[in-house]
């Protein structure tokens, strides 16, 4: 099969479209760990606004929008392959993958931490405190790196806009923008992120979006395929039972 070939049929295919955008985003994990086994935690630049990050104190129940954020940035683009045309599909998809190798190149050329609290700094008894306290300790033994700009906003800010441009209508606005600041809220209150990182991360959320629609346009003008029915699969299984009864 012929290079050109193989690469129509990839962006023809929304499933592995979504499977690559899940190994470009697990590459995370790998830039952490380049930067934990190569530099030293405090090795690049913690970025602050002092005003503002020395006097928030980390709180247990930012930790359920801050979940959300990882399950959104990973299901989202799963729910959309089966729902969205294909053409703001591929948009999409680009503008996330876009975001995520953006942000590698700057955690590994510029790189940021953060300096986390003391677990002993997180106040409360409950099962959401703990799990912070938890999360402290862990980040401080392995890695405290690849801060700015926070994926966690990008990523929320990107699923918001193509939510809303998928379906352009009020109510979907207001529950994605909510989500979205929910979500960077917690990067912050979690302390996890300084609010430099969210600003980083919501100018790399906006060129993004635009490079995601640039590329998708002229990606699917080049395939040729805009108009390409959408058949999601519960539609599959319903023409499929028609077919059997129709030839019975």
């Amino acid at each position: 099969m012929k290079t050109k070939d193989l690469l129509v049929r990839i962006l023809r295919n929304r499933l592995a479209l979504f499977a690559i955008l899940l190994i470009i985003q697990s590459l995370f994990f790998v830039t952490n760990m380049a930067n934990s086994l190569l530099r030293e935690p405090d090795d690049g630049w913690e970025l602050k606004i002092a005003a503002i990050d020395n006097h928030l104190s980390p709180m247990g129940i930012w930790l359920i929008p801050y979940a959300v954020g990882f399950l959104l940035a990973a299901l989202l683009p799963l729910w959309a392959a089966f729902y969205m045309p294909i053409k703001l599909y591929r948009q999409f998809i680009l503008a996330m993958g876009v975001a995520a190798v953006f942000s590698y190149i700057i955690y590994i050329v510029f790189p940021t931490y953060v300096v986390k609290p003391r677990p002993e700094d997180v106040p409360g008894s409950d099962i959401l405190s703990v799990l912070l306290r938890t999360a402290y300790e862990a980040d401080n033994a392995y890695s405290t790196h690849n801060a700015a700009p926070s994926q966690h906003v990008f990523y929320a800010i990107i699923n918001a806009c193509f939510m809303i441009r998928f379906r352009p209508r009020p109510r979907v606005f207001w529950v994605w923008t909510t989500l979205a600041a929910l979500i960077s809220a917690s990067a912050l209150l979690t302390r996890q992120h300084h609010s430099p990182d969210l600003i980083a991360g919501y100018l790399t959320a906006a060129g993004a979006y635009y490079a995601g629609l640039w590329l998708g346009e002229r990606v699917t003008a080049w395939l040729g395929d805009e108009h390409s029915p959408l058949i999601a699969p519960w539609q599959r299984r319903l023409r499929w039972r028609r077919g059997v009864m129709d030839a019975a």
